[in-house]
């Protein structure tokens, strides 16, 4: 699935905010469907046939739990 334009026309604050904080936008074929899909940092979730690929097979490192805002500990 292909969306066009860039996330400075379409207005996504998220695809800015991504680029801020260094995450990359990768594209690959899925595995199971053959579709193109796009994700941050080589994490794919395909929307047509619902293949996920594993986390680790990331470029980054994830964040922690305590990284993350909306974490009942902050």
């Amino acid at each position: 699935m292909t969306q066009e334009g860039s996330p400075e026309t379409s207005g996504s604050s998220d695809a800015v905010t991504a680029s801020a904080s260094g995450a990359e936008i990768t594209t690959t074929d899925c595995r199971q469907c053959g579709a193109k899909v796009s994700g941050l940092n080589n994490r794919y979730a395909c929307s047509y046939c619902g293949w996920v690929n594993h986390w680790a097979e990331g470029s980054t490192n994830l964040p922690s739990a305590e990284d993350d805002l909306d974490h009942p500990g902050r």
